[in-house]
C-alpha cells in the first residue's frame, strides 16, 4: 500500500505516485512551462513534444480551449504502453493556463463541463 498524502489543492488523500513530478506545478502556469518542468526527469530519452503525458484530451467548451494531460511518471506513451488512468494524474488547462491537477479536481471540472472522465477507479 502506498503512502496516503494530501493534494495541497484539494485535501483529498492520494498516493505518492501521483504527485512525483507535477509537485512544482501550480495553478496559472502556462502549459508551454508546464511541459518544460514535465521534461526536467524525462525517462526514456528521444525527442518527445510531450515529455512524461501519456496521452492528452482536447475539448472546446463555451468559446474556451481545454486540454487535459495525463501524466506518466515514467514517460510512458498510449499505443505504446499500457497503464492504467489510475496510475496517471490529469493536468487540466483552459486556454493554455494549469486550472488543477489530479483526479478529484479533474471529476469536479469535468462534471461541471459534462467531460466524460476516464474511469481511474
Amino acid at each position: 500500500m502506498g503512502v496516503i498524502e494530501r493534494d495541497p489543492y484539494t485535501g483529498h488523500g492520494t498516493t505518492g505516485h501521483e504527485w512525483n513530478g507535477v509537485k512544482e506545478l501550480n495553478t496559472g502556469i502556462t502549459r508551454d512551462s508546464a511541459i518544460t518542468v514535465l521534461a526536467q526527469e524525462i525517462k526514456g530519452g528521444g525527442a518527445d513534444s510531450f515529455p512524461n503525458v501519456y496521452t492528452r484530451d482536447r475539448y472546446l467548451i463555451g468559446g474556451k480551449n481545454y486540454e487535459i494531460l495525463y501524466f506518466a511518471p515514467n514517460n510512458e506513451k498510449k499505443g505504446r504502453d499500457s497503464v492504467p488512468f489510475k496510475k496517471l494524474t490529469p493536468l487540466v488547462f483552459v486556454d493554455n493556463k494549469l486550472v488543477a491537477k489530479g483526479w478529484p479536481a479533474f471529476d469536479s471540472i469535468g462534471q461541471v463541463n459534462h467531460i466524460q472522465v476516464p474511469d481511474h477507479k
